[in-house]
């Protein structure tokens, strides 16, 4: 339902509100007319006046209409309801081949995982599953800027020696005995990071120092790589390290300590079954 007013210079005014709304929006129906502040008796016959309130009730498309239409209604109340309401729902099934496509070619190796993502971002809006403003709107700027300003500081890390020394810390803190140790040490890195960062910059960071240390150890850099990447991914103890948790902080009304009284055991739950798994999957 939707809350309008006659224009003042409306084309519609002396037609009565069925007539006046089947003009363009064949879908909607008047429910009532509320005039001075009181509700006109036998609304469906009276002639509509300038300053008229339309009580309409339709489908969102018809409601979006009234948007473009300043003319001869304007728009008072739209229904909150309208920002949960999926805009594209008759491409569902489109979006999901698209995504399942994208998956594929990544997977199988058809493609690198960048070419994928562009070619799906490209079929999505070919086939009209979004708009092109919708898409560029989807793009997230502040995490290209954190992006673009963490992997300079990495590259940093790697020409000056930094994750070398970071390594040789870390290589004198846990030894050399047992690479299980030093993806639990990446590990811990990352997601002690994870707590001030966010997890793409966690992981950009860390992402050097575990291939430096995978080298220093002679072994395959995978195990480690995962490592970090997975403890990137378990970003639960603090609102602020992902935008997924940052986003239900306010919706669920949750405390700061909530995320700290779930997120660490869980945190040490997933570090452990990493730990454990990975190298079975990714041999050393």
């Amino acid at each position: 339902m939707a809350d309008l007013m006659v224009h003042p210079e409306a084309s519609v005014i002396g037609e009565t509100g069925p007539e006046a709304l089947s003009h363009d929006l064949r879908e909607l129906e008047m429910l009532g007319i509320l005039r001075d502040g009181k509700p006109v008796i036998d609304c469906e016959k009276a002639p509509l006046k300038a300053g008229d309130r339309i009580l309409a009730l339709g489908p969102w498309e018809e409601l979006d209409n009234l948007l473009g239409q300043r003319d001869d209604f304007v728009l008072l109340n739209y229904p909150k309801e309208r920002e949960e309401a999926v805009p594209q729902l008759s491409k569902f099934s489109l979006a999901i081949g698209i995504l399942a496509g994208m998956v594929l070619l990544s997977a199988l190796n058809i493609v690198s995982v960048t070419v994928a993502v562009l070619l799906a971002a490209i079929a999505a809006v070919l086939f009209r599953t979004m708009s092109p403003d919708e898409a560029y709107k989807s793009v997230s700027l502040s995490t290209l800027v954190l992006i673009a300003g963490m992997l300079p500081l990495a590259n940093a890390l790697e020409i000056t020696g930094g994750s070398a020394l970071i390594v040789e810390q870390l290589l004198e803190i846990v030894g050399q005995s047992d690479p299980r140790i030093m993806m639990g040490a990446l590990f811990v890195l990352t997601a002690a990071l994870g707590l001030v960062l966010s997890n793409t910059a966690s992981a950009v960071l860390v992402a050097p120092i575990a291939i430096t240390a995978a080298e220093a150890l002679q072994i395959s850099p995978y195990p480690m790589v995962i490592s970090v990447l997975i403890a990137a991914s378990a970003a639960f103890s603090t609102p602020i390290s992902t935008p997924v948790v940052t986003l239900v902080v306010t919706p669920g009304n949750y405390a700061f300590g909530d995320f700290l009284k779930l997120g660490v055991p869980l945190t040490v739950i997933v570090g452990l079954v990493t730990i454990l798994v990975t190298p079975f999957f990714f041999p050393y």
